[in-house]
């Protein structure tokens, strides 16, 4: 594997959680809904969204099969301009989106694009 596996695995979780959310908004669920539907807690699925946990692969299976996902596509790496079309989107579908949320989705954007070049630079 010529990848950095660091960088690979770290845009593997920003784009697990980029699709549960983009998933999540587009059948207009909340994350308080989903937590409840589910028994966890709001904060986890706010974490996982955001890419700031490494959550185990059952709470992505649970996840994933209420959010009607196929699973296995989750960990199938997208292309970079893919992503950042779901990352866009989800801007676009985002109902509170205060300066702090903007701040983070720019900082995503700067990170994905970032890491995406490494990987370029590697192979």
């Amino acid at each position: 594997m010529n990848e950095n596996p660091k960088d690979l695995l770290e845009l593997l979780n920003i784009q697990i959680g980029c699709v549960i959310k983009i998933n999540r908004l587009r059948q207009g669920i909340s994350q308080h809904d989903l937590s409840l539907v589910l028994d966890f807690n709001p904060t986890a699925i706010g974490r996982i969204e955001r890419a700031e946990v490494i959550s185990g692969w059952d709470r992505i299976y649970i996840l994933s099969q209420e959010l009607r996902i196929p699973f296995s596509d989750l960990f199938v790496l997208l292309s970079e301009s893919d992503l950042l079309l779901i990352v866009d989107e989800i801007i676009s579908l985002e109902q509170k989106l205060n300066d702090e949320k903007k701040e983070f989705y720019r900082t995503l954007i700067s990170k994905i694009k970032i890491k995406f070049t490494r990987l370029q630079d590697l192979r």
